[in-house]
């Protein structure tokens, strides 16, 4: 069959990147592009089967929707998928229906706002065909059938319509070898359109691991990747990079792991293999701020970390314990963390996250003022935003009517109880001014004009 996969446009005046927070998606800095890495290692799974595939990533390409039916619609395909987020996802299924109408063809759609809510989809849009889960190998599953028998049944992890209404096949079990995935198609992509503020040049990404034992209780990525961690090989992820380095010439990679360190011997395994390839590269990662020490930040810079994102969310230890699963062991060693990386040259972003359930303006406020006791390089101060079918959303949200443009991680969603949700929009600015106007935090940030220029933009566009 002849597929196309599209990364849809996004909004005017607004970049949301498709792949964060589990696949549901987050507004992000408008000089941040990831590529598509769902539909990348789609796309290598279908080619080894002998199909034939394109992705138009008009995300990166900026293209329009108009020039994106047009490219899209330049010649004949048998099949259309579509990426998708929860702030997009109506301009998302738009696209799918135009493109799959224009062609003559069926499509569906994949992210994991579609995964939790596959009866609004097909009941409110065009699409044909709903990937719950794994994907990849739902995708090829799809495709195979289709291809084979012109039929969609008996697909695990896919929902449809059917004669008699909408039908939801039993679950695809989650993914245990991931070694024994191809690597993504990366030649299919436009790799020199990728990149990240903090990296000189183009970049890629690489997911060494999915699943999250920590469990917050709001996260997307918990939920769609579930709990159980599972892991690459250092070996397996160690021939990923040198394909990256070597045959597409990329030096830069952001490690999409939500918990990349949760295996200290793999990582140290990892980075010993990078220095043995001299791959020369410099890479970021994200992870817990618990499950850092000076010893492995050691490794990981020798071997080419430039930056590490690390969640503490919270300086509350019953809301952390609640919500986060402890996110950090205590200030002291986060602060340790944090100082450790400056003096090893590894920047430092912080995740904080503002307006938890009974959250009062006081613990919020302590929350900041750690964030400026812990002084990374960069923080983020986000609404807590319980993904719709997390336990957070369940047991505070679901049942409301649902305005899922909200849902870009910076927009209150209503779920704090102490505060109403443009008061907390203003704890937020409050905390970004608190954070970033210091007389010292001015002078270091001036020394990075075009950093700080994004910063400022970004920060304009989500709370203008």
């Amino acid at each position: 069959m002849r597929i196309l996969l599209v990364n849809p446009p996004s909004p005017e005046r607004l970049r949301v990147s498709r792949g964060l927070m589990g696949g549901f998606g987050m507004a992000v800095n408008e000089n941040l592009v990831y590529p598509p890495l769902n539909l990348a290692y789609a796309a290598a799974l279908l080619r080894q089967k002998g199909h034939e595939v394109e992705i138009l990533d008009a995300e990166a390409l900026d293209l329009d929707r108009a020039e994106t039916l047009r490219r899209g619609t330049a010649r004949a395909r048998d099949l259309v998928g579509v990426d998708s987020s929860t702030t997009t996802i109506e301009a998302d299924l738009g696209v799918a229906t135009e493109l799959a109408g224009a062609l003559r063809v069926c499509s569906f759609a994949m992210g994991a706002q579609v995964a939790n809510t596959p009866d609004a989809v097909l009941g409110q849009s065009g699409v044909d065909f709903v990937i719950r889960g794994e994907v990849a190998a739902t995708t090829l599953a799809l495709v195979e059938a289709l291809a084979e028998q012109g039929s969609a049944a008996g697909v695990e992890g896919l929902s449809f319509r059917g004669p008699e209404g909408i039908v939801h096949n039993p679950p695809r079990a989650k993914i245990a070898d991931l070694d024994a995935l191809p690597f993504p198609a990366r030649d299919l992509l436009p790799n020199e359109r990728y990149r990240i503020p903090d990296m000189r040049g183009p970049m890629t990404t690489v997911q060494s691991s999915r699943g999250c034992p920590i469990g917050c209780t709001y996260c997307g990525y918990a939920l769609s990747q579930g709990t159980r961690y599972r892991a690459r090989s250092a070996e397996n992820v160690l021939a990923e990079l040198v394909e990256i380095r070597r045959r597409f010439d990329i030096r830069n990679v952001v490690f999409r792991d939500p918990l990349f360190s949760a295996n200290r011997r793999r990582v140290r395994d990892l980075c010993a293999g990078i220095q043995r390839e001299g791959l020369d590269l410099e890479w970021q990662c994200e992870t817990a701020i618990k499950c850092l020490d000076e010893e492995l930040l050691g490794d990981m810079r020798r071997a080419g970390c430039v930056s590490v994102s690390v969640g503490v969310e919270t300086a509350d230890p019953e809301l952390g314990s609640r919500y986060s699963n402890a996110k950090i062991r205590t200030a002291e060693h986060a602060l340790r963390v944090v100082s450790a990386a400056r003096r090893l040259g590894i920047r430092t972003r912080a995740f904080f996250m503002l307006g938890f359930p009974e959250e009062t303006r006081e613990q919020m406020r302590r929350t900041v003022e750690l964030a400026v006791r812990l002084d990374p390089d960069a923080a983020q101060f986000t609404a807590v935003t319980p993904y719709p079918g997390t336990p957070m959303w369940v047991e505070h949200q679901k049942g409301r009517p649902e305005t899922y443009a909200r849902y870009d991680g910076h927009t209150p969603t209503g779920v704090n109880t102490v505060l109403a949700p443009d008061e907390l929009a203003a704890e937020i600015k409050r905390a970004y001014r608190r954070f970033y106007l210091r007389p010292g935090r001015i002078a270091r940030q001036l020394a990075s004009p075009r950093r700080l220029l994004g910063r400022i933009r970004h920060y304009l566009a989500m709370h203008e």
